[in-house]
């Protein structure tokens, strides 16, 4: 009996494949709190110089109640010219005090003969509205006017992680096993997760954050490719927007807990430690039942197989591989050079489509992440901000889910990348307050769509050989993307709304070059790359007419299955797909960065 015959013996969704679910269900919860928790440990407050911190008004009854006013009107000029700050007074510099001066808060400095006008950088570090936020990192590390850039490098280093955990963490479960690479992943994860809490300044804060990005990607990878294993065909995209959607109920305990812990260590100790209650369930997960096939380990795969049927309470014939099915399985190894990325910029169409494509996973990953990131920006409560913000995730993966069977990939990912962009243009001419956030959760709601609906349309768009290497690139693009979002938002202290601008022109662009896009939903999907060249095909490039009478895709019947079946087409064997060393391999390389998660 073949591999593929005896999975679906195990049933769609039983015990198992719920159990695997659910710890896949609440790791994304903790994956939330991993990426953006950083939004409130490093959230921004007014912050000026300290000047004569041992000066102080007990000497006047008038000014004690508003004594650090009184020092700011003294002691600090006016905003540099062009600059976006929203305080009355500079952050960043302080007036020169003459020699000898002593505070008195009826005397101004221009009083004084040896006052010369001039400003200084501050002299004894900076003191910070704590009315809000008792301590950020920000205020613990200094992380002000020359150092300002720091949390966004931080926040970038971050997203660096994910990219360089997505390649380790694709590699290592190829050659060791998902199993193992999921805890010791997981374990670098909660280990560097809490140690970021102690962290001592900004580098070291860098470093633990970076690895607890590389574990969590790593491991994360991991659990998505066994909880889709093992459940039914029909069930993957359900499974896979479901977790989207336990990703953004992450944000509700971030903005819960944040409204409640003020001081970011305690915050970030909070979100950290309870991941704890992911260790024990990890053990009882067990290891890939195709990688085990695909590496020889017959024995090893059928007492998996076992151990799930009796749990879904399955019964399973007494011979599950014969000697034909092993050896079939040994052949479907054999090493044969695999398509590499330059048969994707070979031929025009082809090249035209892979650019556009990753301009587009670029794009909804920089303003999905910049607009995560910048809810404080919004002029509401910062928590209600942040918690709307991921609420508004949810409706949009239910529409992605089933918008795609009723209005196709490619008008989808067009209009809805157009209205985001128009809505966060929209926001630069909106004062702050409720109408804003409206208006700025539209377009997190379609960004969000379309980065679901994006992963789709790529696995349908690129042939059967290049179809892994395709969603490699494209996903590359992505972190990129998601790398340079810190940095785009802090080109709002230069130039006001910047950020916006870019967000909302960048995603018109994308949407517009969406609709030179072919249209996939229905189609007869391409198995060659010169099917691939042919397909959506201009007639400028001396395309012709491409056949479209089939509507298969790698033995899959979209008619029948629709968006169910095809966006997970990476884990449905055929023969096609011997030419890859083993299928975990092929399996690993179309899994990665599957998701913005």
């Amino acid at each position: 009996m073949k591999l593929e015959s005896i999975i679906p013996m195990l049933g769609n969704f039983g015990r198992y494949q719920l159990f695997v679910f659910t710890y896949t269900a609440l790791r994304m919860i903790f994956s939330c709190f991993t990426t953006l928790g950083n939004v409130f440990y490093a959230a921004e407050t007014d912050h000026w110089c300290n000047v004569l911190p041992s000066a102080n008004c007990s000497n006047w009854a008038e000014f004690q109640d508003n004594c650090t006013d009184v020092k700011k009107s003294i002691f600090l000029p006016p905003p540099e010219n062009g600059s976006s700050s929203n305080y009355p007074y500079s952050n960043c510099k302080q007036w020169e005090l003459p020699d000898g001066y002593v505070f008195d808060p009826h005397v101004p400095l221009s009083d004084y003969d040896g006052f010369t006008n001039v400003s200084v950088p501050c002299k004894d570090g900076w003191e910070y509205d704590t009315s809000q936020y008792k301590t950020t990192t920000i205020m613990n590390f200094g992380l002000v006017c020359d150092d300002a850039y720091l949390p966004s490098l931080a926040q970038s280093l971050y997203f660096a992680g994910y990219l360089v955990g997505s390649f380790i963490g694709g590699s290592f479960s190829d050659w060791f096993g998902r199993k193992k690479v999921v805890v010791c992943f997981e374990l670098l994860w909660f280990a560097t997760f809490i140690a970021t809490t102690f962290s001592v300044n900004i580098y070291m804060y860098m470093a633990f954050r970076f690895m607890s990005a590389v574990g969590s990607i790593g491991s994360y990878m991991g659990l998505y490719v066994l909880t889709l294993e093992v459940v039914g065909k029909s069930y993957r995209t359900a499974v896979t927007m479901a977790l989207g959607i336990f990703y953004a109920i992450g944000y509700f305990f971030i903005a819960t807990a944040a409204m409640y812990l003020r001081q970011w260590r305690s915050l970030s100790m909070a979100l950290s430690i309870s991941s704890v209650v992911l260790l024990i369930p990890l053990f009882f997960i067990h290891e890939s039942i195709r990688w085990l096939v695909s590496k020889g380990r017959i024995d090893e795969a059928e007492k998996v197989i076992r151990k799930i049927a009796k749990m879904n309470k399955k019964t399973l014939p007494d011979v599950l591989f014969d000697k034909e099915d092993i050896q079939a399985e040994t052949e479907s190894k054999e090493s044969v050079i695999p398509p590499s990325v330059i048969d994707l910029y070979k031929t025009p169409n082809m090249a035209v489509k892979t650019l556009n494509m990753q301009w587009n996973w670029f794009v909804n990953s920089l303003v999905y992440y910049g607009l995560s990131q910048s809810t404080n920006d919004l002029g509401v409560d910062d928590y209600w901000a942040f918690f709307v913000s991921g609420a508004v995730e949810i409706p949009a993966l239910l529409y992605a889910t089933f918008g795609l069977e009723c209005f196709g990939r490619k008008l989808n990912l067009g209009i809805l990348e157009l209205i985001g962009g128009v809505a966060c243009l929209a926001t630069i001419f909106i004062p702050k307050g409720i109408w804003r956030i409206v208006v700025a959760m539209i377009g997190k709601f379609c960004i969000s769509a379309t980065f679901s609906i994006i992963y789709v349309y790529t696995v349908e768009l690129f042939p059967t050989p290049v179809r892994a290497v395709g969603l490699g690139v494209s996903s590359v693009a992505s972190r990129v993307g998601g790398i340079l979002s810190p940095f785009i938002l802090l080109l709002d202290k230069t130039v006001a709304n910047l950020p916006m601008w870019l967000f909302g022109s960048s995603a018109i662009l994308a949407g517009t070059l969406a609709f030179f896009l072919p249209e996939t939903r229905g189609k007869k999907l391409p198995q060659t790359l010169e099917e691939g060249e042919a397909f959506g095909k201009c007639r400028c490039m001396g395309g012709q007419p491409y056949d479209e009478s089939s509507v298969e895709v790698d033995g899959m019947d979209t008619a029948k299955e629709g968006v169910f079946a095809i966006s997970n087409a990476a884990f449905d064997h055929t023969e096609e797909e011997k030419e890859y060393r083993d299928f975990s391999q092929q399996f690993t390389r179309k899994l990665q960065e599957s998701s913005h998660m």
